[in-house]
């Protein structure tokens, strides 16, 4: 066989093997990772109290499992149903729902601050799959449920005196490494 050809036909398939890859995890279609217009999901805060770190295992990646509980408590208080607490890399998951929603709640430790982001959460194998093949975070589409969601958080943070420097950020801009539109609250006023 020519070599030309050899080449040509080894470049052919990995060309339809990227193909069908791609059609297999292609992107949901209902999802963006813009948040929709007036809310923010993506929250930095900051706080080292000691009782934040109390149940973390030394030397290891995972922090803030007592604040991530306390989270948790203080979500279910303000009657966010929480469900399936565990991890997510160097990061604590639970799913929260309510009204009907069911969204993922993701706390993690870096640079000094708290970082809590509130996901999409996937329903059909097909979702769950490109999640799992792809590691994107999309943004909630709008509801009720998101925005009591959203304010039951905001309100906890600002009610522990250990935690400051609360700031609500868009999800699309924050995964671009853009922290300058920092905000007060997660929920702008609507027109």
């Amino acid at each position: 066989m020519d070599p030309l050809l050899a080449t040509f036909i080894i470049l052919a398939a990995m060309a339809a093997v990227v193909l069908v890859f791609r059609a297999f995890i292609r992107r949901p279609s209902s999802v963006t990772q813009e948040d929709p217009p007036g809310v923010r999901t993506v929250v930095t805060f900051r706080g080292k109290d000691p009782a934040f770190f109390q149940d973390d295992k030394a030397g290891g990646p995972l922090v803030g499992t007592r604040l991530f509980h306390m989270l948790c408590d203080g979500l279910a208080g303000r009657g966010i149903h929480i469900e399936e607490r565990g991890t997510l890399q160097n990061a604590h998951r639970a799913f929260g729902a309510t009204d009907g929603g069911r969204f993922a709640i993701v706390l993690e430790w870096t640079e000094q601050r708290w970082i809590a982001g509130i996901d999409w959460v996937p329903a059909s194998a097909a979702e769950q799959r490109h999640l799992r093949l792809t590691h994107q975070v999309f943004a909630p589409p709008d509801s009720p449920g998101l925005r009591r969601l959203l304010a039951a958080l905001d309100g906890w943070l600002k009610s522990r005196p250990e935690i400051r420097d609360v700031s609500w950020h868009r999800k699309e801009r924050w995964i671009a490494e853009d922290t300058s539109d920092g905000r007060d609250s997660p929920l702008e006023s609507r027109p």
